[in-house]
C-alpha cells in the first residue's frame, strides 16, 4: 500500500485573487466565503504569497473619526484606513508550499516546522492546485472502522499473510495468528501503523519457525603430507674410520 499524499486529502477548490486587488475586495471575498487566507497569484496561476487574516489586521491602521460624536454617552467613531494599497502589499510572501505528491507525513513536517495551519499546493512550476490544511490531516485519525479494514487488509496483501487475521475496533488494529517467517512477523506491524486512522495495535502475532542458528564456520586446517607418498629421509650412519687410516696410526 502506498503512503497517503497531499492530492489525497486537498482541497482543489482555493480562493485567490490578483496581486493588485484591493484591500476591501480581498476582505470581502474572505468574510463571503468565511476562509481565513486567500491565495495571491499571478498572470498564469503562479503563487505569489498569501493573504492571512492576520495580514489584513497588520494592513489596516484602525483611526478615531476626525470629529467627535456630539452625544458624549457615544462611543468614539472608529474607522479603518488600508496601511497597504492592494492584495500584494498585505501578502506573506514567499508562501509555504507543498507538491501534490508529498507525503502527508511531510506536510505536517512543513506546517510544524513553519509554524503554520495550511499549504498551499503547488506544481514543480508554482502553479496554484490547491490548499491542505491541518484540519485535513487530522481528518485521518477520526475515519469509520470500516474503512481502516478495507486499507488494513489492502496492506497486508503483499505480505502473503494467508494465517494472519485483524480486525479494527475504535481505531485499535488488532492481529493475531501464525507467521513461520520472522522477517514477516517484523513487518506486520510498521505496515499497520502505517494505516491512515489506526491509534493503536495489538501484535498477538506467533511465530512458529524457530530461529534458524547459522553454523560455526569450518575451520581451514594446516596442509599436512601424507606419510604413504611424501618421501622419508633415510638416517645417515655413522662414519666410522677406514682400514687405511687406522693402518697409519
Amino acid at each position: 500500500m502506498q503512503p497517503w499524499t497531499v492530492r489525497d486529502v486537498m482541497t482543489n477548490e482555493v480562493l485567490a485573487v490578483d496581486y493588485e486587488t484591493p484591500p476591501a475586495d480581498v476582505v470581502k471575498t474572505m468574510t463571503t466565503y468565511d476562509v481565513s487566507a486567500v491565495a495571491v497569484v499571478g498572470e498564469y496561476d503562479n503563487v505569489l504569497g498569501i493573504v492571512t487574516r492576520s495580514d489584513v489586521l497588520n494592513g489596516i491602521d484602525m483611526r478615531l473619526a476626525d470629529r467627535p460624536s456630539r452625544l458624549p454617552w457615544r462611543r468614539p467613531v472608529v474607522t479603518p484606513a488600508w496601511i497597504a494599497r492592494s492584495a500584494g502589499e498585505m501578502m506573506s510572501a514567499p508562501a509555504m508550499t507543498v507538491e501534490p505528491d508529498a507525503t502527508l507525513a511531510e506536510a505536517g513536517r512543513r506546517m510544524r516546522r513553519s509554524s503554520v495551519n495550511r499549504l498551499l499546493v503547488a506544481g514543480p512550476d508554482q502553479r496554484l492546485l490547491g490548499i491542505v490544511t491541518a484540519a485535513d490531516l487530522l481528518k485521518l485519525h477520526d475515519r469509520p472502522d470500516e474503512e481502516i479494514r478495507a486499507d488494513v487488509r489492502q496492506a497486508l496483501a503483499p505480505l502473503s499473510t494467508s494465517d494472519i487475521a485483524f480486525d479494527v475496533h475504535d481505531g485499535v488494529a488488532t492481529i493475531a495468528g501464525t507467521v513461520a517467517d520472522a522477517p514477516i512477523a517484523d513487518l506486520l506491524g510498521p505496515v499497520v501503523r502505517a494505516v491512515p486512522g489506526v491509534t493503536a495495535i495489538r501484535n498477538e502475532v506467533i511465530i512458529t519457525a524457530p530461529p534458524t542458528l547459522s553454523a560455526a564456520p569450518a575451520v581451514r586446517q594446516p596442509h599436512r603430507p601424507h606419510h604413504d607418498w611424501w618421501p622419508t629421509r633415510r638416517p645417515q650412519r655413522e662414519s666410522r674410520p677406514t682400514a687405511a687410516l687406522v693402518a697409519r696410526h
